[in-house]
């Protein structure tokens, strides 16, 4: 028979079963059954039991009141949606009533300390097979963003390929899908996977056309979608619609303020598709896959949040337009050509905090004193920022200063009205200036004059009592008192009432101690609930102004990215590039941003890149080490920094605009996706021949290595003919290959030009140039650079003997080796065997098919045990 309690939790439980619930139980959140496990493992807490009823326990864990906050935060980053069930009547008068007051999930939640400076998107996918398009919304809670975008595609793949690579690029924190994805497109829940994301699913029903396109003339009060462009796009309405479904079920005072929805099309910006995202390494180093060693890490001197994530997204979206990529470039001219002026709004940008999302806990009725402080304290510095008085040139920055709106009467409210430090909570108290109100201050003088009385008093009894040890306390639970040693409590006089007995002292009270106390208490709960509603009708008045405040912000963000780009620059002595909508790319002494940095400024070596309508491919040869790679991702990232409206690492570029960037670099395999090293390999170069057109740059680095030698170098040969000669591509090309024989395409195919990374040879070993000269190379010199790795001297040695026998043969590869290359004398051939190892016999008799997870864990230990006896 379980207990009302027991009973209490159930019901509670049943309204949220996909939901991990914490149950409040005094001054503890307590989890029960598989909650319990969750939060022991997840949160590192004790796990044990609860008796609910006879001969029965159930698994308990739970953390303390105080310390909420961080446990709720690693239970979210790991994707678990979380209902907080709180004490809704006084206890002491039986069960005490419960309710789940609030519904957690990684992409809803809005409480500063569990959000990082990132953006935090919520993101929705309606997939729609037949029509082969799809749908996405996503929304940042914490700065009130909500915006769709429809994709359309000639295939179920290629579209896959759009929705993945506009997933890597949004990098959201929560995922809606449908049901349904998983017969839709088994390939796009693997990409989801892949992804750092929680996901939810929603019933199918939520993303029909219909029922979402009611769903947002409902919400933003409108009887027509076409001033949002969504008129002919009812998958993207599909999308939103799930969303808005999503949000009002868990944050409804949130949705309630969302109140508009922007519709981008993927066709305003250069599309960067997951593997390029991931080889340039824009925003984490492919190793350890944190932002230091990426291009971001490089990029962002950012002073605020709200410009940091600006710079990612500019990062993420280099534009296409010429006069659009021109306005950013002269913006950042403008602070790169004025020192003195960058530092000024440098100064003044630097104690800003996260305006727009002090604004947006203002638009909700959420913000706390302290997120009001950081509004004012911000305001505070913008007189300086746009000081008329400062003589600068006209320009973008100029015109940016002009426009910043001053929000005098917001900072003279919240200047007039908060003290300077004020309490993290309202229900503290002490954060309204004085001055402010009059009644207010009343209150505040009289609880004064009370506890002033009360210091008065102490004195008045000790000299009654002749008794200095006498004093005058207060207690949460007894309030307050007189207390006098045990020891002197003969001398405690008639008008003394006892109110507590301690062991080495007694308490009293008298008539005028409860007056004053009386006093003071109905005072300060006075004071607090005159404080707080002043403290609402403050936010009200920051809320009417909250339109001002969100422009500010965003221009704030603008100023923050633009000072940004413009010190990197000077500190990193880039240039200023021309770009245009011609095909050419001209760099002069280009360097890599990333690598750049990691070497002294006279180690790194410049180079050279020009390609032309003349010149579209460019094939590169050259030693492992010698700095091929670093080569191809510095003209892919110049492109892309120029773009992207930033300086770039060179003495002078020009740039034609790219509308996309391919990369095919390095070696990785999707062991989880049941592909090898050359399967990825080849679907990375399948994707960027069927989606690269005239104006795009592709990066291709040792394509066919991961298979026979005939067959890569086939595969590499015909790849480059289709480049060159397919007549929707003609696309800028860098190739990097160790097949010596493409080399000869230059002779046969016009727009092909040889190029190969420099070496010293002249020496016992070789030395590496890493200067890019015209021509191809003689040699790859990989025996060399395995002798430089550290491989034995008798490996290297033979290794040497092998390849001059090889190329003394003039054949790529005999038919024989054993013909072509004898073995050294002496050499014997090694059995490893003699018989077949117990571990291999054993490997042979295991069925995996009907094991589980754990049985082929213990099976593989036993194995390991027996490889070691």
């Amino acid at each position: 028979m379980s207990t009302p309690m027991r009973r209490q939790y159930l019901d509670l439980k049943s309204q949220h079963p996909d939901t991990l619930l914490l149950f409040r139980m005094g001054d503890f959140y307590e989890t029960f059954d598989d909650d319990a496990h969750i939060l022991a493992e997840v949160c590192g807490i004790a796990l044990t039991s609860r008796p609910v009823g006879k001969n029965q326990r159930v698994p308990l864990a739970g953390v303390p009141h105080h310390a909420l906050e961080s446990h709720l935060g690693k239970l979210i980053g790991r994707g678990y949606r979380v209902a907080i069930a709180e004490q809704v009547s006084d206890p002491g008068q039986g069960l005490v009533d419960r309710e789940i007051t609030q519904v957690m999930t990684r992409g809803t939640v809005t409480e500063p300390n569990l959000l990082t400076p990132q953006r935090n998107l919520l993101l929705a996918v309606h997939l729609e097979v037949q029509e082969c398009g799809a749908g996405l919304a996503y929304c940042d809670l914490a700065e009130g963003i909500l915006a769709t975008c429809q994709l359309q595609a000639s295939s179920l793949r290629a579209l896959t390929d759009a929705v993945t690579d506009e997933l890597t690029r949004l990098e959201p924190s929560e995922i809606l899908t449908s049901p349904l994805l998983a017969q839709q497109s088994p390939e796009l829940v693997r990409a989801l996977d892949r992804l750092d994301s929680a996901t939810s699913e929603l019933e199918p029903w939520l993303w029909e056309y219909r029922a979402s396109r009611q769903r947002m003339q409902e919400h933003f009060r409108v009887r027509s979608l076409d001033g949002f462009g969504l008129a002919d796009k009812p998958l993207a309405v599909g999308a939103v619609g799930a969303l808005l479904h999503y949000i009002q079920q868990f944050q409804p005072l949130v949705a309630s303020h969302l109140d508009r929805v922007a519709t981008y099309s993927r066709s305003d910006f250069m599309v960067l598709d997951e593997f390029t995202r991931l080889n340039l390494e824009l925003t984490e180093n492919l190793r350890t896959r944190t932002a230091e060693g990426s291009l971001l890490a490089v990029l962002d001197r950012t002073l605020t949040p709200m410009g940091a994530r600006l710079l990612r997204e500019w990062l993420g979206q280099p534009l296409l337009n010429v006069a659009d990529i021109a306005a950013r470039l002269e913006a950042v001219n403008q602070l790169h050509a004025d020192g003195l002026e960058l530092r000024r709004i440098r100064d003044a940008l630097k104690p800003m905090g996260d305006l727009a999302r002090w604004v947006q806990r203002v638009r909700y009725g959420t913000a706390s004193p302290r997120d009001l402080v950081g509004i004012r304290e911000t305001l505070a510095r913008i007189p300086q920022l746009a000081d008329p008085e400062t003589q600068i040139a006209e320009g973008p920055i100029t015109a940016l200063l002009r426009g910043l709106p001053q929000c005098t009467d917001t900072w003279a409210l919240l200047d007039r009205a908060l003290v300077a430090d004020p309490p993290a909570s309202l229900s503290l108290g002490g954060l309204i200036r004085e001055g402010y109100d009059r009644a207010l201050d009343a209150l505040v003088r009289e609880a004064h004059n009370a506890k002033e009385s009360l210091a008065r008093m102490e004195q008045t009894e000790r000299q009654r009592l002749n008794l200095p040890s006498v004093k005058v306390g207060f207690n949460k639970v007894f309030g307050y008192y007189i207390e006098v040693p045990r020891s002197q409590s003969h001398r405690v006089p008639a008008d003394y009432v006892r109110k507590q007995t301690l062991v080495n002292a007694e308490r009293y009270f008298t008539e005028e101690l409860k007056r004053c106390e009386s006093l003071i208490l109905t005072s300060d709960q006075k004071q607090l609930e005159l404080e707080q509603t002043l403290y609402r009708d403050i936010r009200e008045q920051v809320r009417a102004r909250q339109s001002e405040l969100q422009i500010l912000a965003e221009r704030l963000a603008l100023l923050d990215v633009y000072s940004s780009l413009a010190l990197v620059a000077v500190e990193n002595r880039y240039v200023r590039p021309e770009v245009s909508d011609s095909f050419d790319l001209f760099i002069q002494q280009g360097r890599h941003p990333v690598v750049e940095h990691t070497l002294s400024e006279t180690t790194f070596v410049p180079n050279d890149c020009t390609m032309t309508r003349e010149q579209t491919v460019q094939i590169l040869t050259g030693p492992n080490m010698a700095g091929k790679s670093t080569y191809l991702r510095q003209i892919a990232l110049t492109v892309l920094m120029a773009q992207m409206g930033s300086f770039v690492p060179a003495r002078a570029a020009r740039i034609g605009v790219v509308d996309r960037i391919f990369t095919r670099i390095g070696a990785n395999d999707a062991i989880q996706r049941g592909l090898s090293t050359f399967m990825v390999e080849m679907i990375e170069t399948a994707n960027i021949l069927n989606h690269a057109s005239p104006r795009s740059l592709l990066i291709l680095d040792e394509i066919g290595r991961g298979t026979s030698t005939y067959d890569g170098l086939a595969i590499a040969w015909a790849i480059l003919e289709y480049v060159h000669n397919a007549g929707h591509l003609g696309a800028k090309t860098l190739f990097a290959t160790h097949f010596h024989e493409l080399t000869d395409l230059a002779e046969r195919l016009p727009r092909i030009r040889n190029l190969h990374v420099a070496i010293d040879d002249s020496g016992e070993d070789i030395a590496f140039l890493h200067t890019i000269a015209e021509g191809r190379a003689q040699r790859s010199f990989g025996v060399h650079v395995g002798r430089m790795a550290g491989l034995p001297q008798a490996v290297v040695d033979r290794a040497d003997q092998i390849l001059g026998q090889l190329e003394a043969s003039g054949a790529a590869v005999p038919d024989s080796l054993a013909d072509l290359v004898p073995e050294p004398q002496g050499a014997v051939q090694p059995v490893l065997f003699l018989e077949e190892h117990p571990a291999v016999s054993a490997l042979r008799r295991m069925d995996m098919d009907s094991m589980t997870p754990l049985e082929a864990i213990n099976q593989l230990y036993a194995l390991v045990k027996l490889t070691r006896e």
